[in-house]
């Protein structure tokens, strides 16, 4: 009996171990924008990986790696911003696997020819769609997060057109009506993806509170 009741314990414990993924990041990787919105930079400080939903993702990032040039000097390379998508069905990790870019000439082929592979936990390539995001530059600088809705709603290589409505700052959501005011029900993963993101912002003792509040709040 006891057997049983261990086994059933196990069969509902594991469709969350299997379903999650872990991100694994690395030093020669700057994460720009994670599934349509910019990625902070405080969130990622001392991570070296983030917890995604199972199911499709898009990260747009850019490589920074030391190389060396003429004369044995050394310079930091930079790439384009690149945007990958994937989809991690039961896929617990993912790895990003550079090509080698040790030399000026590696860096250059990398420049007119971005490639990359993702892995997953037993180094086995998973499939992806690879492309450059075309920046718009304004007197405020490059924002990421507005050129990757652009590119997603232009239906290229790796758009995922659910990552393509960005979220509204807090400047538009204290300003009296806003698009939170009424949700139609189209956009309901949309609201699930603004859930998410401000679960993750908020520190321990917030996330606790709005757990408890939200066990109080009818199921409909």
């Amino acid at each position: 009996m006891k057997t049983g009741i261990a086994s059933a314990v196990i069969a509902l414990v594991m469709p969350v171990c299997v379903f999650a993924t872990t991100l694994r990041l690395s030093t020669d990787i700057d994460l720009l924008v994670l599934d349509g919105k910019k990625v902070s930079s405080s969130l990622l400080r001392g991570a070296d990986s983030i917890e995604l939903d199972n199911g499709q993702h898009q990260v747009v990032f850019r490589v920074e790696k030391t190389i060396r040039v003429a004369n044995h000097e050394q310079r930091m390379y930079i790439s384009p911003p690149l945007v990958v998508s994937f989809n991690t069905q039961r896929i617990s990790q993912v790895n990003f696997n550079l090509p080698r870019l040790e030399t000026e000439k590696e860096a250059q082929a990398f420049e007119s020819g971005p490639r990359l592979e993702l892995l997953d936990g037993d180094a086995m390539p998973i499939p992806v769609k690879l492309d450059i995001l075309a920046l718009t530059k304004t007197p405020k600088g490059i924002d990421y997060e507005a050129d990757t809705e652009v590119y997603n709603k232009a239906g290229k290589r790796a758009s995922l057109p659910q990552f393509a409505t960005m979220m509204a700052d807090d400047s538009t959501l204290l300003s009296g009506v806003s698009e939170l005011d009424v949700i139609p029900p189209q956009s309901q993963t949309l609201t699930e993806q603004r859930l998410k993101f401000w679960f993750q912002q908020a520190d321990p003792d917030t996330r606790a509170r709005f757990l408890q509040w939200a066990k109080q709040q009818p199921s409909s």
